[in-house]
């Protein structure tokens, strides 16, 4: 599924093959992916430049020339690929974009592709929490907004509402280079494990963004970063392997209804030692 790091990741790519160039052709697989018809969808974009990139959460915003904004929201089995010429993706596209010589593909069957005004996406976005990497997201911010909430760990990071992006495999990554366990109750946390889970929120999603995410499938043919960070995940889908710090055999829990996975002696329920 793709989360914060991956979006990025696109995000970072796609600028130097689509922006500042007009879309010439669009093409919808399955209609359900938008709220118009594809005529109208194709209609409304095609002799549109795109300005600017934007990532907010999970979610890719284009920034038209005409002050609008178009949305995409990658599903569970999502992704993108920019082909060069009559290049055809790895994947069965439910939408695509041209763009002179290259053509944005967009996979999942549940993605969805939304246009929208500056005030409609703000109705969309207000909803979250802020942007890990914003400049709400500080420290303190983060420390006292723990203390707000209440639940399970990884709920809280996957809920959208602490910050926007995180997903079930970084916040099981983040738990284990904090040190905490995924159950841990958050409003339990003192101070230095706080700290210590936001120092971890960091360094996780920087090192994902850095090597291309976990998504499997290259962005573009020459592509050689996407998916570099599958190898470095620590305990995310390991469940009975050893865990590459102590040895132990990674574990899977239930918390609030979903899996997570875990390191029974990498993990506590406080950080014994923050550094």
């Amino acid at each position: 599924m793709p989360e914060l790091p991956e979006i990025e990741h696109y995000r970072r790519q796609l600028g130097q093959w689509i922006l500042d160039r007009p879309i010439e052709r669009v093409r919808l697989s399955n209609e359900r992916s938008t709220d118009v018809s594809p005529e109208e969808f194709a209609g409304a974009l095609e002799g549109r430049s795109l300005l600017f990139l934007e990532r907010r959460g999970t979610f890719l915003i284009f920034h038209l020339d005409n002050g609008h904004r178009l949305l995409i929201a990658l599903a569970k089995d999502g992704a993108l690929y920019c082909g060069e010429g009559e290049e055809e993706p790895p994947f069965a596209a439910q939408a695509e974009i041209g763009f002179g010589e290259r053509t944005l593909y967009i996979a999942g069957k549940g993605s969805v592709l939304r246009l929208m005004t500056v005030r409609g996406l703000d109705d969309v976005l207000k909803t979250l929490g802020p942007d890990p990497f914003s400049r709400q997201a500080t420290p303190e911010y983060f420390v006292n907004q723990l203390k707000k909430r209440r639940g399970a760990l990884r709920s809280t990071l996957t809920g959208q509402k602490l910050v926007a992006g995180i997903g079930p495999r970084y916040a099981d990554e983040i738990a284990f280079a904090a040190g905490l366990l995924p159950s841990v109750k958050v409003q339990d946390l003192n101070g230095e494990s706080a700290a210590r889970l936001y120092e971890a929120l960091e360094s996780v999603l920087n090192a994902a963004i850095d090597s291309g995410g976990c998504l499997s499938i290259p962005l573009s043919a020459e592509d050689t970063v996407t998916g570099g960070y599958l190898e470095q995940c620590r305990v995310y889908e390991r469940e009975g392997q050893p865990c590459t710090d102590s040895g132990a055999l990674v574990e899977k829990m239930d918390v609030s209804g979903k899996k997570a996975y875990y390191c029974p002696q990498c993990q506590y329920e406080q950080t014994p030692v923050f550094s």
